[in-house]
């Protein structure tokens, strides 16, 4: 998975060649990291809820897609999506492992920060996988700051290089991504992790808040208004909305089991929800998507208990939140290229004695 992270966002030759297969090429991956690292058959034993569930969701999806004859494609993304989420709170990695990746998080933005690679992949795309690598490389940066203070002049270095590249790429969503993991890292109260009450609303809200975003921000764009939004030369109602009216409008058709994949929108030049939450209600139907939730928000409130108090798990859950917000506009949070950092902040949160890998342990 590394590996093919690496290539991706190093080489664009390998990007271009691969990219039509990255949801194939991650499927692989998690399927080898899952059996080689989950007691499955000790887990359906033992009648753990999630790993059911998680079998049921899949089951279910696929079905769906073969009833309605939609293209297959798009259940590779699903189910890469949901295999992550289920394994970054089961698998266990030594410390020296999550060092490895923690430093190689960190090469790998370290070459975005010398060199603006964006021009060779796509402006917005560039400018997003530097922010998910810094994303990554900040469990590096906040553990050698916690031993050598004066390093974190790297952080400082890190986040104004960063929001350079940001805004001269006109990437709204990156931006979103950047101010949102400086909210939650620095800013909001420490407090807020420990509080039951908050993290619960705010887990929910990442995800539930999605569809709640969309319907309001389609309500608004029915009214006629309109602005530039500040820094970024773009309208506030640039066609998103369009687009979640168009396929809704397909979906009230077949809510059960969604519209599928395959069709082509009159709103934009491709089948792009913008939204991932959002996506997998439209894509997968119903049931599928509040096994999902189900899933997701679980594996959230599960995380609670590994985050207070430790820096690191701050860092990273104050990135993988981040993320979900950003995806209230985008698909990064499910899209195969990004996963591997999905998959890391996971680790890195769930790291401790007898869940999860050893991280702590040096």
């Amino acid at each position: 998975m590394m590996i093919f992270y690496g290539g991706t966002w190093l080489s664009p030759r390998f990007y271009h060649v691969t990219e039509i297969y990255n949801t194939s090429i991650i499927l692989v991956i998690c399927a080898i990291l899952f059996l080689n690292n989950i007691c499955w058959w000790k887990e359906l034993k033992e009648k753990k809820w999630d790993i059911w569930l998680l079998g049921i969701v899949l089951a279910v999806a696929l079905v769906n897609l073969f009833v309605i004859g939609s293209p297959k494609g798009c259940y590779l993304i699903i189910a890469d999506f949901l295999l992550i989420f289920y394994m970054g709170g089961k698998i266990r990695f030594t410390g020296r492992q999550m060092d490895a990746l923690a430093v190689f998080f960190f090469l790998i933005f370290g070459v975005w920060f010398c060199k603006d690679l964006a021009f060779s992949y796509n402006a917005n795309t560039g400018a997003t996988v530097t922010v998910f690598s810094l994303l990554a490389a900040m469990i590096f940066l906040t553990a050698i700051t916690g031993k050598q203070e004066i390093l974190g002049l790297l952080i400082v270095l890190a986040m104004v290089r960063t929001t350079n590249l940001v805004l001269w790429h006109l990437a709204r969503g990156a931006f979103l991504a950047l101010a949102l993991f400086l909210f939650f890292y620095y800013i909001a109260p420490k407090k807020w992790w420990a509080s039951k009450g908050l993290y619960r609303f705010l887990s929910c809200f990442v995800c539930l808040g999605s569809l709640l975003f969309v319907f309001l921000y389609v309500a608004m764009a029915q009214t006629g208004f309109n602005m530039e939004m500040p820094f970024f030369y773009k309208s506030l109602f640039s066609g998103r909305e369009k687009i979640w009216m168009e396929v809704f409008r397909i979906f009230q058709t077949m809510p059960v089991t969604g519209i599928g994949s395959g069709y082509h929108l009159e709103s934009f030049f491709e089948y792009n929800m913008h939204n991932v939450m959002y996506d997998i209600l439209i894509v997968y139907g119903i049931p599928v998507f509040i096994g999902s939730i189900i899933l997701i928000i679980g594996r959230l409130f599960a995380a609670q208990k590994f985050i207070t108090g430790d820096r690191m798990r701050i860092c990273a859950a104050s990135g993988l939140f981040a993320i979900f917000l950003e995806s209230f506009i985008d698909m990064d949070l499910m899209w195969a290229n990004y996963s591997p950092v999905l998959l890391f902040l996971l680790l890195v949160i769930f790291s401790g004695k007898g869940h999860g890998c050893e991280y702590e342990k040096r």
